[in-house]
């Protein structure tokens, strides 16, 4: 299990991302930066169909694409997709 905290500012909806990894899961949440409280935030199936563009899409919902593809990064050297 991997579990990492990007505190991104004004550019992600709350100011920090937070993303932890399973065998079997990835949790992405985007947590308000002066509470640490989850505003919003959405779990993905690694065996689920297409589940790197879906993760993809909703981290660009969440941030800049930027960012997105710095939080993907993490996410990819920490899982096995399966295929």
């Amino acid at each position: 299990m991997a579990k990492k905290t990007f505190k991104i500012g004004e550019y992600a909806v709350g100011g920090i991302i937070q993303v932890c990894t399973t065998s079997d899961t990835i949790n992405i949440d985007a947590l308000d930066w002066t509470t640490k409280e989850k505003i919003i935030g959405r779990e993905f199936r690694i065996n689920m169909f297409d589940v790197e563009y879906e993760i993809f899409k909703y981290l660009n919902e969440l941030t800049s694409s930027y960012y997105a593809d710095k939080v993907t990064d993490f996410i990819k050297e920490n899982v096995k997709f399966y295929y």
